[in-house]
């Protein structure tokens, strides 16, 4: 069994460049949808053995070019995000806990359209480790899956074989790469 470990220390702020925040979701039930947001910030703040991590991403950052209509259903309409009345999804986490096999879970309040609810998710860090330019930077990958109807997206359309147009699932990745900044 893994023990737990404290391997931060200080103010992470997130690397831009290399992090990703991603969605997954079941489309006609016969592939996977996935988008990302472009717009994505985080910062992990460790003091003794209290780790803090929070994020947001700027919901009308949704990577979803063409068709410009479907886009801006999903990004602007009552249906998906409602950008405009809510502008940013966030994460505060609740509690961050790390094994010294490599093993993270992180526990918090995950809001989107202006609803919070409680999510775990789970993954793997890397400690923190200093880069060719004496910067320290570390890693956090983390996976939840979340029942979109939470949230108030309630959008669906019947087969007409039988089934769903869109899974009510959907698979969420952040992928984190921190640098160090105090």
């Amino acid at each position: 069994m893994a023990t737990a470990v404290q391997p931060f220390a200080g103010t992470y702020e997130l690397d831009r460049t290399h992090s990703t925040l991603q969605f997954a979701i079941r489309h006609v039930a016969v592939s996977t949808f996935r988008a990302s947001f472009d717009d994505i910030d985080a910062r992990l703040v460790a003091v003794g053995d209290a780790i803090e991590l929070e994020g947001r991403a700027l919901a009308e950052s949704v990577s979803i070019a063409e068709p410009p209509e479907f886009r801006e259903h999903v990004v602007r309409g009552t249906d998906f995000f409602e950008a405009d009345e809510h502008p940013l999804i966030t994460f505060h986490s609740t509690s961050v806990e790390l094994s010294d096999d490599g093993a993270a879970a992180v526990s918090g309040e995950l809001a989107i359209r202006g609803v919070s609810h409680s999510v775990s998710a789970h993954g793997t860090y890397q400690p923190p480790t200093v880069d060719p330019f004496g910067t320290q930077r570390a890693g956090l990958e983390l996976r939840v899956t979340v029942d979109r109807r939470d949230w108030g997206m309630t959008w669906q359309a019947p087969l007409p074989g039988g089934g769903d147009a869109l899974g009510w699932d959907v698979e969420i990745t952040a992928s984190l790469e921190l640098v160090r900044k105090d």
